[in-house]
């Protein structure tokens, strides 16, 4: 077998395109099949992170969707759309095992000895923020959705590979990437987080000031906003 003249067997795998990979997986070739898994693992790894399974379940979730792929490689028309298939098939196996979380949550044996030096506070606002971030993405359509899960989890993705994964061209995914941008920071900001950061950053430095200022024993001033747990973001 042959790419653009010369043979694949004496190329580098990395400079192989995603269909031939695919066609030489399907003969049974297990170094095309590893070379397929180490060009999308990065980029499913992400995927399952921004859903924000426990460890055990992300684990599941990734070995199921490339047991999957194996299944089903034969059926995907077309090789080079195995990047917009594994988003998709990542996304609902993740959607399905969040679904049966919510049914019975397992004990997770990894959370129970995990140990967690934040503050009640700081894990309850880093809970929050993410859970916020989830839905915003989750409120995307495609291909804006997986284009900011790779953003948001795999940040250094080179737009080839985010052209790749998304379904897109290269030269659509800096357009895509701002539209994305522009989106989240709007549905963040419309869902209070971006103007609670900012009143919580405006309180402390009011309460910063109120601690510095001398106040008069027999008459405080009244007007000077006192400190709350609620500037703490």
């Amino acid at each position: 077998m042959s790419l653009l003249g010369v043979r694949v067997a004496d190329q580098s795998y990395a400079e192989v395109s995603t269909g031939e990979l695919v066609k030489r997986a399907l003969c049974d070739d297990d170094t095309a099949w590893e070379a397929l898994m180490n060009r999308f693992a990065a980029r499913v790894h992400a995927v399952v992170r921004s859903h924000g399974l426990s460890p055990h379940d992300a684990q599941d979730a990734e070995q199921t969707v490339w047991s999957n792929l194996a299944e089903h490689l034969s059926r995907i028309r077309t090789p080079e759309s195995v990047g917009p298939w594994l988003a998709t098939a990542t996304r609902r196996e993740c959607g399905r095992l969040l679904r049966l979380a919510r049914r019975a949550p397992p004990a997770d044996p990894e959370r129970l000895h995990a140990v967690d030096h934040r503050s009640p506070e700081a894990a309850a606002v880093a809970a929050e923020r993410d859970r916020l971030v989830r839905r915003a993405i989750a409120a995307l359509g495609e291909p804006d959705r997986t284009v900011a899960v790779l953003e948001l989890h795999a940040p250094r993705s080179p737009a080839a590979e985010i052209a790749e994964f998304a379904g897109l061209s290269p030269a659509e995914v800096p357009a895509v990437r701002r539209r994305v941008r522009r989106r989240l920071q709007r549905s963040l900001a419309e869902q209070g987080y971006g103007h609670d950061r900012g009143a919580g950053r405006e309180r402390a430095r009011d309460g910063k000031a109120g601690r510095a200022a001398p106040a008069e024993p027999a008459a405080p001033d009244s007007s000077a906003p006192r400190r709350s747990g609620t500037g703490r973001q």
